[in-house]
């Protein structure tokens, strides 16, 4: 179990998350774990649950109150209830060693200051400090709760400090200044903050801010207590100002965050010593990248080995310990494509979604460069061939790859390939003794022999017999070999490769009840890897509870795997058994009538969360046969989010298979649901494969409606790659057929998509004339969200062009719509749009006060890429007032956080933005720099107003060292602006007018 205080206060088991109703019941359960495997008096549990007076049967109260936490947690993990228990007056909750978040986090704490090492002090601390979910028992009132809240919240500050005083020792000086900001405004009296700032400015070159940091501290010390700061403090200020060489910044040492994804090693693991002997022996010492592939048939041991391998040389690699399943050679997908698998492998290693290339040649190249100086182990699982293979293995010299496939992978350049066979039958013999229990074994060798003999001494095959003969208490090992030998023969048409196999799959499914055969053969059709409860209830048309308990039930005889809490899914080989089964079993009908309930079930709740992750979308009439009875409740933009993590892949596969087998409407309407979720987690490559499948879906049921949302969902696709005319295409495509069904809301959606392409592509009268019409189209319809999307769009072009007194009144009318709507993410935005407009107009103070307000909402919802933008257009007011040192703060964090977007057009925003402030505070080679850079990104991305910036400023870097230069660079900018039709175009006519000579 999984008892959560650092933030909400929750409990998890292997049935998911424990149904723990109101205040006092939640006060009760922190309580108990704050004093975990303690006796808690009743009179503490009463003070902490009426701190404002017991009532006068506070007694019978108490005990109600932990009788429904008893059941609560009972209902997530069988026999828990007795975790929580009345003794010595008193109740105490039994919690296990790392089940409770605060004794891991404060374990962490522990080890870090046993530490001598800075970098295993930071690690430490980072890994405790991560465990924080919020504040300590977020949303519990109470004085004793609220005492141990702060006791707690001082604990979390106390680590923090510590771990930013490792962080500087290590150099990173510069990365901490934003976090040591944040923390000195939260904690204005916390003298050790101001000086860690002080230093962390000092040493990233900053001298003139860190002395004014000190300024500041001694300022608020001043005010809040009177005084004057400490003598350590006062020190850190003189050691400054006389630049004492014990300041100076230490070389910095990588601290990128560790990664083991190894699966656990097999506790009975047995055999394979020629094996590992001759694996181990091969590995180089340096110099190359290590490859070894394992291979063999299916069930042989290649994974076992594989991990078992890894476990055994993880000291070797302690940077990442990396595991994919490649599904070589998986029944119910396709194999992972290469670029599809480094998007996985990349993503693990911390690298952002946004930061991903599309295509396969750069997404290689960058995950080589991420694994470049690290020391890393990659296990690629179940390898389809050397072509899927060969763009995912590292680069770097201190790295290991370990590759399984039931090909020989021959073509594999400086690998050592070891192919596995059947087990020796004393490592088989040994294997099942060691499943089945000694004392169950050893007075039957013959018929153990027998045994493992018949399931072809497979170690899959041996597993489940063995598993089938320790849960059959009153069978003997001669009767599991008597039933083994009459399933061989019964059953062997079932085996998708050695008969032995057939048999011991056929044995474990014999012994099921009828229900739980029909949900083994009928789980056999679904087309994703895993699924959920919710998922086998719509398949098997049976309610959740009882859906539920099959399910653990098929996982208690190793029929199915549990990988984590509440998910579910087949080994491969019992996958092709289920599905061989269901086809001799049920009729085509009904095997289509199942399948055709799980399609309708992940279109219903697919559509569903779309009401929480994206409530503005476009409604769609869904097809399929109806709703199923029971759908998990999205009742939260998190839940929603986390239902399409963790059903992405299925979904995805789902998509397929409809398409394959002619199921079209679920084809387009499925992908259509989760655009904006591909949207949302930078899913470009899925993006566009199933948006592929469901155009020609649509097509081929000729559903105008289909192809429009299908091609306007493309546009918005292609934006995002960068391909504004292909994206064009789409959106012109998408008018028409909305227009030809009525959809006006669809077509006021494509039309306002044409507005930002036409803006995008530097053709301005165009996007203002569609922003207009778009807009025009949502009033009509009564789309109040499309009117204050549309209505800021066009603020934003009639800003562009100058009409900025146009532009304010837009963005108002937004930004009442956006607050009639409750619309966070929207006010946001707009309150940004709206300080532009109002910066324009020379009102810089204006213009502050709304940036700020936008900058607060953006990072209260987490949106980065409204935090980067805004800060860019804070500075830039900052600038108008002559604070260039404020403005150019805030532009290096906008660039900063735009490059970690991979936002081209931002980040060539935030270049020239940076250049006009160089050029004002008089540092021309820096501005030219930046301007330089921006000239490069925006000639690419074909951002011509960009261009057009960034040729001004370069004139203006040149003027007085090379004329010449100057006028060509103006010239090119006033050819761009007179071509978008801009007021700019003025300002640089009259700049060359005044370079002598022109």
């Amino acid at each position: 179990m999984r008892f959560l205080v650092l933030g909400p206060i929750e409990v998890l088991g292997s049935g998911g998350p424990a149904k723990v109703a109101g205040a006092r019941q939640l006060v009760l359960l922190a309580t108990l774990l704050l004093n975990g495997n303690r006796v808690v008096p009743l009179g503490d549990l009463v003070d902490a649950l009426w701190d404002d007076g017991p009532p006068p049967n506070a007694d019978v109260a108490l005990r109600t109150y932990v009788s429904r936490l008893r059941r609560a947690i009972a209902a997530v993990e069988p026999d828990a209830d007795r975790r929580l228990t009345f003794a010595s007056g008193g109740y105490r909750l039994t919690v296990e060693p790392g089940e409770l978040d605060l004794d891991a986090f404060r374990e962490h704490v522990r080890r870090a200051r046993a530490g001598d090492r800075p970098e295993d002090v930071a690690t430490e601390l980072s890994a405790g400090l991560r465990l924080w979910r919020g504040p300590a028992l977020i949303g519990l009132a109470g004085r004793r709760i609220q005492t141990n809240a702060a006791g707690l919240a001082e604990e979390r500050l106390a680590a923090t400090v510590e771990r930013i005083a490792a962080d500087l020792a290590l150099g990173h000086a510069a990365d901490l200044v934003p976090e040591l900001r944040d923390l000195v405004a939260a904690h204005p009296l916390r003298e050790q903050l101001h000086g860690q700032l002080m230093l962390a400015l000092y040493r990233s070159g900053r001298q003139a801010d860190a002395l004014l940091a000190f300024q500041d501290a001694r300022t608020v010390i001043a005010e809040e207590l009177g005084g004057d700061p400490g003598p350590e403090l006062v020190r850190l200020h003189e050691d400054m100002l006389r630049g004492a060489p014990a300041l100076a910044a230490p070389p910095q040492v990588d601290q990128r965050p560790r990664r083991d994804d190894l699966p656990g090693d097999i506790a009975d693991f047995t055999g394979r010593d020629t094996e590992l002997r001759d694996l181990l022996g091969e590995l180089p010492e340096g110099g190359a990248v290590a490859i070894e592939a394992i291979d063999g048939m299916a069930g042989i041991g290649k994974t076992a080995l594989a991990v078992h391998l890894a476990h055994r040389l993880a000291d070797r690699y302690p940077d990442a310990r990396l595991f994919i399943d490649l599904h070589g050679h998986s029944t119910e997908r396709e194999a992972a494509s290469p670029a599809a698998a480094l998007d996985v492998l990349l993503r693990a290693l911390g690298v952002p979604g946004e930061r991903i290339p599309p295509d396969l040649d750069t997404r290689s190249a960058l995950w080589r460069a991420e694994l470049a100086d690290r020391r890393a182990l990659v296990v690629l699982d179940n390898a389809a061939s050397a072509a899927q293979v060969r763009p995912l293995l590292p680069g770097g010299p201190n790295c290991l790859a370990l590759v399984t496939s039931r090909r020989r992978l021959a073509d594999l350049d400086t690998t050592r390939t070891v192919s596995l066979d059947v087990l020796p039958p004393d490592d088989a013999v040994a294997l099942f003794t060691r499943i089945a229990g000694r004392d169950r074994a050893d007075g039957e060798p013959d018929a153990v022999r027998a045994v493992v003999e018949l399931c072809g001494r497979l170690p899959l095959a041996i597993r489940i017999a063995g598993a089938r003969l320790r849960t059959r208490r009153t069978w003997t090992v001669a009767h599991l070999a008597g039933r083994l030998r009459q399933g061989h023969r019964r059953l062997a048409e079932l085996t998708t490769g050695d008969r032995s196999v057939a048999a011991a799959f056929a044995l474990s499914y014999q012994h099921l009840s009828a229900d739980q055969q029909g949900l083994f053969r009928l789980l056999g059709l679904v087309p994703g890897h895993d699924f959920d409860a919710y998922a086998a209830a719509a398949l098997d048309d049976r309610e959740l509870g009882p859906t539920t308990r099959l399910l653990e039930d098929l996982v208690d005889v190793h029929l199915l795997q549990e990988p984590v809490a509440g998910r579910y899914r087949f080994h491969d080989l019992l996958r092709q058994h289920a599905r061989n089964t269901v086809a001799a079993t049920e009729t085509a009908q009904q095997r289509d009538a199942a399948l055709d309930r799980l399609l309708d079930y992940y279109l219903h709740a697919a559509n569903a969360v779309n009401d929480q992750v994206d409530p503005s979308g476009r409604r769609i009439t869904l097809g399929g046969v109806g709703p199923p009875a029971r759908l998990p409740a999205f009742d939260s933009y998190d839940a929603g989010l986390a239902w399409c993590e963790a059903e992405h892949a299925n979904l995805i596969a789902a998509i397929a298979h409809a398409a394959e087998q002619g199921r079209h409407t679920h084809t387009w309407q499925l992908s259509h649901l989760m655009w904006s979720w591909f949207q949302h987690r930078s899913r470009l490559h899925d993006w566009l494969r199933t948006h592929q499948l469901a155009l020609a879906s649509a097509r081929e049921l000729d559903d105008a409606r289909g192809q429009a949302e299908i091609h306007n969902n493309l546009g918005t696709a292609h934006t995002f790659t960068g391909q504004y005319e292909l994206a064009l295409e789409h959106t012109r495509q998408a008018l028409p057929l909305y227009r030809s069904v009525g959809d006006r809301r669809g077509e006021a959606s494509a039309t306002n998509r044409t507005g930002v392409l036409h803006k995008r592509l530097g053709q301005h009268q165009e996007a203002i004339d569609h922003f207009e019409l778009a807009h025009a189209l949502c009033e009509e319809i009564g789309d109040r969200r499309g009117e204050a999307a549309t209505l800021n769009n066009l603020g934003l072009m009639l800003s562009m062009v100058g009409r900025h007194e146009d532009a304010l009144d837009r963005h108002l009318r937004a930004l009442d719509l956006d607050r009639q709507l409750g619309d966070q993410r929207n006010e946001g935005m707009t309150l940004n749009n709206l300080g532009s407009a109002h910066r324009k107009l020379g009102r810089h103070e204006e213009a502050i006060g709304r940036y700020r307000r936008s900058l607060a909402i953006h990072r209260e919802i987490g949106d980065t890429a409204g935090v980067a933008s805004t800060l860019s257009n804070l500075a830039l007011a900052y600038g108008g007032l002559g604070r260039h040192a404020d403005a150019l703060h805030l532009q290096r964090q906008a660039l900063a956080l735009a490059e970690e977007l991979d936002e081209p057009d931002a980040v060539g925003s935030a270049h020239n933005d940076l250049g006009d402030t160089m050029l004002a505070t008089g540092r021309p080679d820096l501005a030219g720099d930046h301007y330089r850079q921006a000239l490069d990104i925006s000639a690419q991305t074909g951002s011509h107003y960009e261009q057009g910036r960034a040729h001004v400023g370069l004139g203006r870097t040149r003027r007085a060292e090379d004329p010449a230069a100057a006028t060509e660079h103006l010239r090119q900018a006033l050819e761009i602006y007179a071509r978008l039709g801009l007021p700019e175009a003025e300002a640089v006519r009259a700049e060359l007018a005044a370079i002598p000579g022109e």
